[in-house]
């Protein structure tokens, strides 16, 4: 997979959000603090970032971030392709949809709908939860029928930024 003109993400991480699921790429993935600390969580070593700080995550290695302050936090990552982009917005307004739990936290997609996005974008995110062979299982299987039932995968309904102007309060940020 070609590295050049990679897109880059800026993305805002509440104290609330989840910590998306353990994965990998066949691309390097770099992180950058914009404001701020960010914790990426390496082959299970978690390493905090400040602002200006960054971090580049080699192709193949186990990965995830999260928010371990009390505060936003803005960093951005270059991604593998804008189809991560939009598996990433697809699985945020499906959270965001779902709604928050009694601690108002936002537990993510459901099962199902994680599964079909992680299916459309298995050869470039690998998920590390189950067994590469087991996914494709439950993809084959259980991914039919959710699909038949009307079920999708990444939704680019989410890359529209009325839906997150509707339903997250918008941080102010000056771009550096």
């Amino acid at each position: 997979m070609e590295e050049a003109d990679r897109p880059v993400l800026v993305q805002w991480v509440s104290p609330e959000s989840p910590e998306p699921p353990a994965h990998h790429h066949p691309t390097t993935e770099t992180f950058r603090t914009l404001e701020g600390e960010v914790t990426i969580v390496r082959e299970g070593d978690p390493i905090r970032l400040g602002p200006g700080e960054s971090l580049t995550v080699e192709p193949g290695q186990e990965h995830t971030f999260r928010n371990d302050t009390d505060e936003i936090v803005a960093f951005c990552a270059e991604l593998p392709s804008m189809r991560t982009v939009r598996g990433l917005y697809t699985a945020w307004g499906l959270a965001h949809e779902r709604g928050s739990d009694e601690q108002g936290n936002y537990p993510g997609p459901g099962t199902m709908q994680s599964l079909l996005v992680a299916a459309d974008l298995y050869d470039e995110t690998t998920m590390a939860v189950l067994p590469l062979p087991l996914q494709r299982l439950l993809w084959a299987i259980v991914g039919r029928v959710a699909r038949l039932s009307g079920a999708t995968g990444i939704d680019d309904t989410y890359l529209d930024a009325s839906f997150w102007e509707r339903h997250v309060e918008q941080p102010e940020w000056e771009a550096v």
